[in-house]
């Protein structure tokens, strides 16, 4: 197991990553978050949250094709002759809707290769070694082309990532986390099979289930080729006496694959912990911790 240390977060903290980024500003203090740069969506800005992740974001709204310059709308509503209201001036005149902006021509998004240099640049200005992460490119065409690095351990996925969305004018937004890593040594894990067992014990909760009935949804759609729109009936309300719906699923495990995943403790700190992946015979996928009950703390 890991511990992830954000103990680093601090003004000081933020100031150098805004320079290193080339947000301008002093770190100011909002809502246990240090934040750099413009609040009003003009310029780049940083925040650097005290958070069990020491969670970082970067933005530079004016690499973003759709940003509109302030200065060019009150420009083209003045020379439009526009009130505030929206309304032309003289008696009996019809509203007028000024709309200066639109899509902006920053020229093409930069290639996959291009693009995951960039983010491992941008990575290592920040502090952190982008050899320890798998960067993946995912271009969907102009006008954007997004990277994001998984963090790798031991040869697997951790869960967490830096992530950077790019276009032909450069890095629009950047997300990802400060905290080092503290190795906390070895732990007992149970086996696969106890795994499956606590998938169904409420100590653990209910595992994550999430994409089972997305699977479910998946598998209708492709039997019948379409999946119905509602048509607005609302349902009919149930009967006197009858039974309350309880849902169970019920699938059969046919893979386990031990390895981390992040998780909190009591107090917000953040940890990298054994956890199970289990894939059920449908493709829908659960995770429940791995550690021995003799490391896990039940006190409420």
């Amino acid at each position: 197991g890991w511990a992830l240390d954000a103990s680093g977060v601090s003004a000081q903290a933020a100031a150098a990553a805004a320079s290193a980024l080339g947000v301008t500003g002093e770190p100011r203090l909002e809502w246990g978050s240090w934040v750099v740069g413009s609040n009003d969506g003009t310029g780049p800005s940083l925040t650097l949250s005290a958070d069990g992740q020491g969670a970082l974001s970067y933005a530079d709204p004016r690499n973003d094709v759709w940003y509109c310059d302030p200065s060019v709308r009150e420009e083209a509503t003045s020379s439009d002759g526009a009130v505030e209201g929206g309304a032309t001036e003289g008696a009996g005149a019809a509203p007028s809707v000024v709309e200066p902006c639109g899509e902006r021509d920053l020229g093409p998004a930069p290639s996959e290769d291009e693009a995951a240099r960039q983010l491992r640049d941008l990575m290592s200005r920040l502090g952190v070694d982008p050899a320890g992460y798998e960067v993946v490119v995912e271009d969907y065409g102009d006008p954007y082309v997004f990277a994001t690095a998984y963090h790798v351990v031991d040869g697997q996925r951790t869960g967490l990532t830096w992530s950077a969305s790019f276009s032909g004018a450069g890095v629009t937004w950047l997300s990802g986390f400060t905290a080092s890593l503290v190795d906390l040594g070895e732990y007992d894990v149970v086996s696969p099979a106890e795994a499956v067992e606590r998938v169904n014990d409420p100590r653990f909760g209910a595992g994550w289930s999430g994409p089972i009935a997305l699977a479910r949804d998946a598998s209708a759609a492709a039997e019948t080729g379409v999946v119905d729109e509602p048509d607005g009936t609302p349902p009919a309300p149930a009967a006197p006496g009858s039974a309350f719906a309880w849902p169970v699923t019920d699938v059969t495990i046919v893979e386990a694959r031990l390895g981390v995943a992040v998780t909190s403790t009591r107090d917000g700190a953040a940890v990298l912990a054994p956890t199970y992946e289990l894939t059920a015979d449908d493709g829908s996928v659960w995770s429940v911790i791995a550690v021995a009950e003799r490391h896990l703390d039940f006190a409420r």
